[in-house]
């Protein structure tokens, strides 16, 4: 039986970066991933933030497109545009920049292993674990690793073996990649081509290539929101998040026919998307991170930065552990209480404006986003908008007493109580 230091389980950006982390920190680490080819199914938009990027320090090749807006469509039919002024958050080729996370561990020493998919997680016993796991054939293997992280999505089951709880709740995510003529030209200089190599029909539409499209109501979105997000050659990104299972069909053909009715689909992806952090996320001699955790944001669902960011910490946290022969849950929590640290304010937040607005009807949404006229809350939004960490308006509107007086009025109850609890949390920093 192969012994490593550290085992991850699954190769994504959370557990490529844990990975990388644990071998930096001198661990002998293994990652495992059940598909035979990295970054594939692709399940996410590709939309990255600055920090996200900044963090991963990939090359610039694997960006597509630039963003420097949004368009924010309500359910009344008012369309609000922010921003355009600066680039603000990336598109990037998911699979080629999972390849890049998983290229980089290699580079510092991690074994890679494709094509294995782990089974059961048996329990600690003389400071280790014993990791089950089977190929695409059938064939068993064991490993043993001091400590094992695993990073095998919204459905662990080595978290469910572990005796972890789950995340809170658990969304659906439709999306398709549609050929749309609505693309302008891209504003990243290393992207930049003519019109013509598009393909026929590819037409330039000024100022909406690098914008981001995002739909709320229940005609297109359920009980969330949905999006078109321009991508490279012509296409788009066109998707939804819901929990309303039953509904997201029906809304997303919907949202497809009257905002891509020209554009034809390419490719379809679908995947379960946790958000509200699991309770606890260690165990003796294994810990969980990224989506297997629910350290997705529970504003947006995405969790490339957020799974990078605490897969980070529970690599080096792994390895420092495993390398001293500390591998019980009491040690490896320095890595719960180091990423809640981070993160665990936001996400409690984040949670609170998620079941705000699935509560809403569509008039109260519609209401609340007529504040997106007045002026002086654009810029606010413009300014501090930021979306790793969407607390920070609610923040700077409390530093402004003027704006506030305004505003709050004509907010919906829900949202006046998210933003007291923004209140109440920031005042007991």
């Amino acid at each position: 039986m192969q012994r490593y230091d550290v085992i991850v389980v699954g190769a994504g950006p959370a557990g490529a970066t844990a990975a990388y982390s644990a071998a930096r920190h001198g661990a002998k680490v293994l990652l495992l991933e059940e598909h035979t080819k990295i970054g594939r199914p692709i399940q996410c938009t590709g939309l990255l933030s600055l920090r996200g990027w900044r963090l991963a320090r990939a090359s610039d090749s694997i960006i597509v497109r630039e963003i420097t807006g949004v368009r924010v469509h309500s359910p009344d039919g008012s369309v609000y545009e922010l921003g355009g002024d600066r680039v603000r958050a990336y598109v990037i080729d998911r699979d080629r920049f999972d390849q890049y996370l998983v290229e980089r561990a290699a580079a510092a020493g991690v074994a890679i292993q494709t094509g294995t998919r782990a089974i059961q997680l048996r329990d600690y016993k003389n400071g280790a674990r014993t990791l089950v796991t089977r190929t695409p054939a059938g064939a068993q293997q064991s490993f043993k690793a001091s400590v094992i992280i695993g990073a095998d999505g919204p459905h662990s089951i080595l978290a469910q073996h572990a005796g972890l709880p789950r995340p809170q709740k658990m969304l659906l995510g439709l999306q398709a990649v549609i050929a749309t003529p609505r693309l302008g030209p891209n504003p990243n200089p290393y992207l930049t081509r003519s019109l013509s190599a598009c393909g026929e029909g590819q037409g330039e539409v000024k100022g909406t290539g690098d914008f981001v499209e995002v739909f709320f109501g229940r005609r297109w979105a359920a009980n969330f929101f949905a999006w078109s997000v321009p991508a490279a050659d012509g296409t788009a990104r066109v998707g939804l998040l819901t929990e309303k299972f039953r509904e997201a069909k029906l809304c997303f053909e919907r949202l497809c026919a009257e905002y891509h009715s020209s554009g034809r689909i390419l490719s379809y992806q679908s995947g379960m998307i946790p958000i509200g952090p699991a309770r606890r996320t260690v165990a003796d001699g294994f810990l969980v991170v990224g989506d297997a955790a629910g350290q997705a944001k529970p504003t947006s669902g995405g969790g490339i930065y957020t799974g990078m960011l605490c897969g980070k910490i529970a690599g080096e946290v792994a390895a420092r552990c495993a390398l001293t022969d500390r591998t019980r849950a009491h040690s490896l929590r320095e890595y719960e209480k180091l990423w809640r640290a981070k993160l665990a304010r936001e996400l409690s937040l984040g949670m609170r404006a998620h079941q705000i607005l699935s509560h809403l009807s569509d008039d109260q949404i519609a209401h609340a986003l007529k504040l997106l006229a007045l002026p002086q809350l654009r810029k606010l939004i413009e300014r501090f908008g930021d979306i790793d960490y969407p607390s920070k308006i609610a923040r700077e509107l409390l530093k402004r007493p003027r704006l506030w007086s305004a505003v709050w009025p004509v907010v919906p109850a829900g949202l006046a109580q998210y933003v007291k609890s923004v209140w109440a949390t920031t005042a007991r920093m």
